[in-house]
């Protein structure tokens, strides 16, 4: 209960530095890609409006996985809705059980934040006191959480871990192939701390 509170007082805390983070990955609606959100049945059912599909996300973790596999690695990754919720769990065998939570605390700073984690990686790298207030409220600043935004809407977000050099690339490779979402340029996935 207590973690639930800090995370709730951690997300509070920021809400007014979201806008001023950028770098979101912002999709369009691909011709033929109509499962990428809840069936509209689906969403007045469950009263939820704009949250990724379990087809798509699933589809994600199995991109992830080929490019894990092409990469030497195992990974784990965790699709989320925009509340918090578990989409879609893909793990790997030869994962550790840390890449676990990692995989899950990534997903969960892209969710509080509304940031990818290698930028929050990144505004912290120079501000121990900010970082030690980050890793002790349990989330995790290091490449692999990004959100996931379709047509300017918030539809979840995805986790991977497996390797810090890689988990960022992979996370958007499975945005771009399922989703549509543009790739950022190679060198937005340069990582070569190490924490």
């Amino acid at each position: 209960m207590l973690r639930h509170i800090r995370f709730a007082g951690a997300f509070l805390a920021v809400a007014a530095a979201f806008a001023l983070l950028s770098g979101n990955a912002v999709a369009q609606a691909a011709p033929g890609k109509d499962s990428v959100v809840m069936s509209p049945e689906n969403s007045k059912r469950t009263l939820t409006k704009d949250s990724i599909s379990a087809d798509a996300a699933e589809k994600m973790a199995h991109v992830c996985e080929a490019f894990a596999t092409k990469h030497g690695y195992s990974s784990v990754v965790y699709i989320l809705d925009p509340f918090g919720d578990i989409v879609h769990v893909h793990r790997m065998d030869g994962t550790r059980p840390v890449q676990l939570d990692g995989a899950i605390t990534k997903a969960k700073t892209a969710l509080f934040y509304r940031a990818n984690t290698h930028e929050l990686a990144d505004r912290i790298v120079n501000d121990p006191v900010q970082a030690v207030q980050m890793w002790a409220h349990g989330f995790h600043p290091t490449p692999g959480g990004v959100p996931i935004v379709l047509n300017g809407k918030f539809i979840g977000v995805i986790g991977v871990t497996g390797s810090d050099p890689w988990d960022e690339e992979c996370a958007y490779t499975a945005m771009h192939e399922v989703l549509g979402t543009p790739m950022p340029p190679p060198e937005k996935f340069k990582w070569e701390r190490v924490n």
